[in-house]
């Protein structure tokens, strides 16, 4: 693929993060070298804020280091999008009212025609981190999203869209939002991480509106009824300082800043994982709207009466396999996956295995309806 396609795909996989954050800067690298000129001319062309290049990496903070690599780990790749570029992307962003408002950023590839599959990402992630199961599943399924509320905005707005409420029951009534605007009667639900939470609330009031869930990874507050990673409890304390304001969510952002965090992250996503800290103010709304899902009891939902595949993996470290566990074992109609291995993110990767697991799954309830 010709190098300025690869940047030019790279660079909208980043779209949010590049319009979020102005003034950012990237680094040219020796195995992706990289031109004022250049970027100049595919920012332009794009309709994003320009990026300064400079020469050494050193003094970019995490936000610019996230960006850079991804830029650089594009152009050197074997021209396969790096994300959402491609045919599901001429089909969004849309833009969607939420029942109290909220303007909602959604996305829809696949047939008109098909079944309906609505991917409830993680909290406060840009749409591409789902691009792998958006081209997985559009063909013989139509295949719909959305980003989180209040924590994005269309192309030429000023920031972010106002946030609404942040509760889990308006959370999970954006579906619905969804739904009724792209005009589907219904749809099978996969929720993945906190999405997982909002799949099954959702469940829990839309009735025949959602024929079936899926649930990948799912983050739960399950009480004394399943433990939780140091990670969860780690996170929730996060999300909780960011959520008391916006000097708070600056003060953590600060933290958040510093090139050690992307020590933990991996750098083919890294871009879409620093999103929700990269301002203080998403920072503050993601304390909002994860910190809601994340204390949220999910107990009262388990009592879902449509067919649910829920999967989990022994590796994972992110959500705790045992709060899947215990999921399946409640609901009635549940069916367990626990993968031998493959971390949290994996689940959005859409590798081969979890792709088949997901069609057959989807391919038994079609049989059944």
């Amino acid at each position: 693929m010709d190098p300025s396609r690869r940047l030019a795909e790279a660079l909208v996989d980043a779209d949010a993060l590049v319009r979020a954050v102005p003034g950012l800067r990237v680094a040219s690298t020796p195995g992706a070298p990289l031109t004022q000129g250049r970027l100049d001319a595919v920012t332009g062309q794009l309709g994003l804020p320009r990026l300064e290049v400079v020469a050494d990496p050193d003094g970019l903070w995490s936000v610019e280091l996230a960006l850079t690599r991804h830029l650089a780990w594009a152009s050197a790749g074997d021209g396969t999008a790096a994300g959402p570029a491609g045919e599901w992307r001429t089909e969004g962003p849309v833009p969607v009212r939420a029942a109290d408002g909220t303007t909602l950023r959604c996305w829809s590839a696949g047939p008109p025609d098909a079944p309906v599959v609505a991917l409830v990402t993680a909290c406060g992630m840009p749409a591409g981190l789902t691009a792998g199961w958006m081209r997985a599943l559009a063909g013989p399924f139509r295949v719909v999203t959305w980003e989180s509320r209040g924590m994005f905005g269309m192309p030429d707005a000023d920031g972010p869209a106002p946030l609404g409420a942040h509760d889990v029951a308006s959370q999970a009534g954006d579906l619905l939002a969804v739904l009724d605007a792209l005009d589907v009667p219904g749809a099978h639900v996969m929720g993945l991480c906190g999405g997982a939470v909002l799949a099954l609330a959702a469940a829990a009031t839309a009735g025949p509106r959602v024929s079936s869930l899926s649930l990948w990874h799912g983050d739960y507050d399950l009480g004394d009824a399943a433990p939780r990673t140091e990670h969860q409890r780690d996170m929730q304390a996060m999300m909780a300082m960011a959520a008391r304001g916006p000097e708070k969510a600056a003060g953590v952002h600060r933290l958040m800043r510093r090139p050690v965090v992307l020590d933990s992250l991996r750098p083919d996503i890294a871009h879409h994982l620093i999103y929700p800290y990269a301002t203080p103010l998403l920072l503050h709304r993601y304390g909002l709207l994860n910190g809601a899902i994340m204390s949220h009891d999910s107990r009262p939902y388990l009592s879902a009466a449509q067919p649910v595949l829920v999967v989990t993996s022994r590796d994972d470290v992110t959500a705790h396999p045992a709060g899947s566990r215990y999921v399946a074992a409640q609901l009635p109609r549940a069916r367990l996956v626990t993968r031998p291995s493959g971390d949290h993110l994996t689940a959005f990767d859409a590798g081969p295995e979890v792709v088949r697991l997901a069609e057959r799954f989807l391919s038994d309830v079609l049989e059944d309806a």
